[in-house]
């Protein structure tokens, strides 16, 4: 029945007439929601809809300007099968009131003006001849020109037949028109909806920046019928090709129901194109707290305690109007780690955090372990950042990366280094705050960054404590006294130079009062972006090459720690030679001698 109701929404139909609902029957006579945006309030089944009612729901009131309406279809190759395609266009034209599948314009979209072009399934299945590839090319052209957003509405997408292999030729200058678009860091968001496949499909996933899909959308590349028989077992999954199968594997970014869809689109907007920065009046050092330092087996368990808040918690404190960004365009959506775009004490900035869930959720989140997907996902947030000249915070809170055989089989030590690379590069200011446990290679992915925090309780280190354990000693009881021994407490970090500041937390624990420790958090985040904010690009880069160059190198530190071994070594050789001339001259030697040493040097 859902399969029947999917294709009978596909087709053209005079929808304003339904009294029953094709998918679930349920009463559309008096439903408002069914007679405003098409959408069943008991099912929420969306039908398909025209590219005029799709521009009456999204576009502010008397804000449209259609453009290159004058630009309509051709025969070019004398096409013709049981009807000629002259026929078939006055056909489609007669039907839907349009002279083309595509209405392109201007107009504001919760007043951020965008240029739009919208597909209508109901003129020849949407398809793409050369009058839609113009005009879609010439809109995208457009929003160039003006530096304005490009919003495209898909609904159909395959070339059209009737044009040969002039309508397989649309598609390269599609493509070069949005990639300029991206060159020059203008938002490009598309909207698929159901059917959508072909060009616009191929379009939107490689250059869209934001990819909305509708609630239950048939989404493929290819027809449904090809793709099973090029499948081995002749069939595919039943969620094959909708919206929840991309979404499922990282393709889209999210799916948004219709009624919702132009307050999305416009926060997405106004987000991307945000042209303001926070300055400070007055520079200043990250003070970092004060108290007695604890054991550091007792923070290993505070960093690891079931309730402590985890980065969607800090997000939903911290971060203000944020949008979820899923998926990797690639495999998958790793739910370990998440994406998007919110407000900072105001300002926009992208968002990435790892998320190793609550303890009901640690099954979800994989338990907190990065697979590639979750490498992959975080570097395309990075490019975003980059485009649109975003800071960047990252929360980390992870064991480390999966090192099971599906992160070998997806590619983990190449997602690994190139993430490192990119976050090394990265011309905007990027913040990064370990607020839980920061294990190995996937907190260090997550924290090449112009100013690294650390909460109070957090960790940061190359091995857990057991794993240290069992290598060193086979037996891993022994982590308490290895914890001290790794020098991973956020004190530690501080004394070593690896970290900026230290957050303070609630005396017994972050997760004794989320909203004090995000309190603190949130001050310090901004601090440190402050801190770097309005930095040339050229100096950022510079700083950032600088900090990460002296950690571990033959620096200060390091010179101390030198000096300190070799007067341990001069003092062992005076002391021999002592012990020796004392033999000789037939004197008992002073078994004092060294503590003396010891203790004239500790005075001095």
């Amino acid at each position: 029945m859902a399969k029947e109701a999917k294709e009978a929404a596909s087709a053209p139909q005079p929808h304003d007439k339904l009294e029953k609902c094709i998918s679930c029957g349920g009463d559309l006579a008096s439903a408002v929601l069914y007679h405003r945006y098409h959408v069943c309030p008991y099912c929420r089944f969306h039908y398909t809809i025209s590219a005029s009612q799709r521009i009456e729901a999204l576009v502010d009131p008397r804000t449209f300007r259609e453009i290159n309406e004058s630009l309509v279809p051709l025969d070019p190759l004398s096409f013709a099968d049981r009807v000629p395609y002259k026929e078939r266009i006055a056909e489609a034209q007669r039907v839907t009131g349009i002279a083309e599948a595509v209405i392109t314009g201007t107009g504001h979209i919760g007043g951020v003006e965008a240029v739009l072009s919208v597909l209508d399934y109901a003129f020849m299945g949407g398809s793409i001849g050369s009058a839609v590839g113009e005009k879609i090319t010439k809109a995208a052209e457009a929003a160039s020109r003006r530096r304005l957003p490009f919003v495209l509405i898909a609904s159909g997408g395959t070339p059209r037949i009737q044009e040969g292999v002039l309508a397989l030729m649309q598609m390269p200058k599609i493509v070069m028109a949005l990639r300029r678009l991206s060159k020059q860091g203008i938002p490009f968001i598309s909207i698929l909806s159901s059917p959508t496949s072909g060009h616009l499909l191929a379009a939107s996933m490689s250059m869209a920046d934001i990819v909305y899909a509708e609630p239950g959308a048939i989404i493929g590349f290819a027809p449904k019928r090809l793709a099973e028989a090029a499948t081995k077992e002749g069939k595919t999954p039943q969620e094959f090709q909708t919206a929840d199968f991309y979404l499922a594997h990282g393709m889209i970014d999210a799916i948004v129901d219709r009624r919702r869809l132009k307050q999305q689109l416009a926060l997405a907007l106004d987000l991307l194109g945000f042209k303001y920065r926070l300055t400070i009046a007055n520079r200043s050092r990250l003070r970092t707290v004060e108290r007695p330092a604890a054991p550091a087996w007792e923070r290993v368990q505070l960093a690891r305690h079931e309730q402590r808040p985890t980065s969607r918690d800090y997000i939903e404190r911290i971060v203000s109007n944020f949008i979820e960004l899923h998926g990797d365009r690639i495999h998958g959506d790793d739910p370990a780690v998440i994406t998007g775009i919110g407000y900072l004490a105001g300002e926009a900035v992208m968002v990435i955090g790892q998320d190793r869930g609550k303890k009901e959720q640690s099954g979800a989140h994989h338990e907190g372990y990065i697979y590639p997907e979750g490498f992959r996902k975080a570097r395309r947030a990075m490019r975003l950042a980059a485009k649109f000249r975003l800071p960047l915070v990252t929360f980390v809170d992870t064991p480390g990366a999966y090192p099971g055989l599906e992160g070998e089989e997806r590619g983990l030590a190449g997602a690994f280094g190139l993430m490192v690379g990119d976050m090394a590069e990265l011309p905007t200011p990027v913040i990064a705050a370990i607020i839980g446990e920061g294990g190995s290679e996937a907190a260090l992915a997550f924290s090449v960054a112009d100013r690294i925090l650390m909460m109070e309780n957090s960790i940061y280190t190359p091995i857990s404590p057991e794993a240290a354990a069992l290598i060193l000693y086979r037996d891993s009881a022994r982590a308490d006294s290895v914890a001290a021994s790794l020098k991973l407490t956020a004190e530690d970090c501080m004394d070593l130079g690896i970290v900026d500041g230290v957050v303070p937390e609630p005396e017994e624990g972050a997760h004794t009062n989320i909203g004090e420790a995000a309190r603190q958090l949130e001050r310090l985040l901004v601090q440190a972006l402050l801190d770097v904010q309005m930095t040339f690009t050229r100096t950022l880069l510079r700083s950032r090459a600088k900090k990460f160059r002296k950690m571990g190198s033959y620096g200060t530190l390091f010179e101390v720690a030198l000096a300190s071994e070799a007067d341990k070594a001069q003092e062992s050789f005076v002391n021999s030679v002592q012990d020796t001339i004392d033999r000789v001259l037939g004197r008992e030697p002073d078994p004092n001698r060294r503590v003396k040493k010891r203790e004239n040097g500790n005075r001095r």
